[in-house]
């Protein structure tokens, strides 16, 4: 067993930020602090989870040739038209998070800097998650606000809920925590999948009103359990976003810049998996649509199931280190995924790129706000948002160009996500901050 974390309340003994942490969290130790903070990221999973797999089916019912329960109405819209309105989240998110994340670095209120932004946005975004099946068929103008609206508030609270782990949570302990935290973003992505999927055949509404309550209840409880740090009056490095990217681009170091561009590249490489996969199944593999989207089941239970085992080994090997050993593993999965024929042998390459993704996504963020000013932790969380929805919006399209210049052959794919992943370690060589801050020690009481 790891000593290092094997000693009475290990998570107590380098959680508290300034003051005695119980009195800054309001949680009894810094473990049951990153669950409750988990309960954010919980909720979040919960609302995009019913709606990346439940609004496509509104805006195609209706559709000829496009199966669907007779009770579901819709507008009947092409697939590539589907397409692009869900890409949308993708397009509002990579101008609203990185933004309000800088503007809650800079907020001042009784409840602290994050909080107000759960406050207001996450009941919003309850009302408008709700009235997209209550609309659905309906004029078209309608569902579309209720659309737009659960996008646009769901980003007023996102990045936020992400920025409150490096607020509450020391250097050292970031990756493990974020691990943590990851798990929870993925146990709500499941139960969204398990239980609105069956509620969604009884009725839509349905659906969509358990995760809105849920999603509620999530941010409900990191609203009255978790208790963010006092934060000054006022800070010197306090900036807006424009600001942060210029200090970011004119670094001399280029850590940021170099771990920016390798989170870029390494998205590109899974966008194209996660967009791609089922059409690869399908073709080349020959299973059904709903054998190909199970088979995913196997790849995101790996990202979850590994995700705290990732932050440990990031605290112990070094956050860089175990990145690159992700991207390594990553683009040596997919490689073998070039050859697959049948669908056995495929599973077992799902649950390796999973466990692969996992060492790379659970550390990624901590080494992003490990980099950032103390006051800056808001806008440094919005660039790793910029640079990861970026790779969403771009890679699709240019992955989805190649297969086409390729004779529509799948398995592109396959060469594709190595190299990108092969430039995000090149990336990652130039990196050479980021890692855990030793924390200095506290004076004796």
């Amino acid at each position: 067993m790891d000593h290092e974390f094997s000693r009475q309340h290990p998570w107590d003994e380098a959680v508290a930020p300034a003051a005695d942490h119980r009195k800054q969290s309001g949680a009894g130790s810094g473990l049951a602090r990153t669950l409750l903070l988990g309960f954010g990221l919980f909720g979040i999973s919960v609302l995009w989870g019913i709606y990346n797999t439940q609004v496509p089916i509104f805006l195609q019912a209706g559709r000829p040739g496009f199966t669907v329960g007779a009770t579901i109405v819709g507008y009947g819209f092409s697939t590539a038209l589907t397409g692009f309105i869900m890409s949308l989240d993708n397009m509002a998110a990579l101008f609203i998070l990185p933004y309000i994340g800088a503007l809650s670095d800079r907020t001042r209120t009784r409840i602290g800097r994050r909080k107000p932004f759960i406050l207001v946005g996450a009941p919003l975004a309850a009302l408008a998650f709700i009235g997209i099946p209550l609309l659905a068929g309906g004029p078209l103008p309608l569902f579309m606000a209720a659309v737009f609206g659960t996008l646009l508030t769901m980003d007023l609270f996102r990045t936020p809920v992400i920025a409150l782990m490096p607020d509450l949570t020391p250097s050292p302990l970031r990756s493990q925590a974020n691990g943590v935290i990851n798990l929870m973003g993925g146990l709500g992505a499941a139960l969204a999948l398990w239980i609105a999927g069956r509620l969604f055949v009884y009725a839509p509404w349905a659906s969509f009103a358990f995760g809105a309550l849920l999603m509620l209840a999530a941010c409900a409880t990191v609203l009255i359990f978790v208790r963010e740090p006092v934060a000054p009056e006022a800070a010197d490095d306090e900036v807006g976003l424009l600001a942060a990217l210029r200090g970011v681009a004119r670094d001399p170091d280029r850590s940021a810049i170099a771990l920016l561009a390798a989170i870029f590249c390494w998205f590109l490489a899974y966008s194209a998996l996660e967009v791609f996969w089922t059409s690869f199944a399908t073709n080349e593999l020959q299973v059904s649509a709903g054998q190909a989207t199970e088979m995913l089941a196997f790849f995101v239970g790996a990202i979850v199931l590994f995700a705290v085992p990732s932050g440990l080994l990031g605290a112990r090997l070094g956050r860089k280190r175990t990145i690159m050993a992700g991207l390594l593993g990553f683009a040596v999965t997919l490689l073998w995924g070039y050859m697959l024929r049948t669908s056995s042998p495929a599973l077992v390459m799902l649950v390796l790129a999973g466990i692969s993704w996992s060492l790379i996504l659970v550390n990624s963020l901590p080494m992003v706000v490990d980099q950032a000013p103390a006051a800056q932790v808001g806008a440094y969380t919005g660039m790793y948002y910029i640079a990861s929805m970026l790779a969403s919006i771009i890679g699709p399209t240019l992955v989805g160009t190649i297969i086409g210049l390729a004779g529509n052959s799948y398995r592109v794919v396959f060469i594709y996500g190595p190299l990108t992943l092969l430039l995000a370690l090149g990336c990652m060589l130039a990196v050479r901050r980021g890692e855990a801050v030793t924390q200095p020690a506290r004076p004796p009481v």
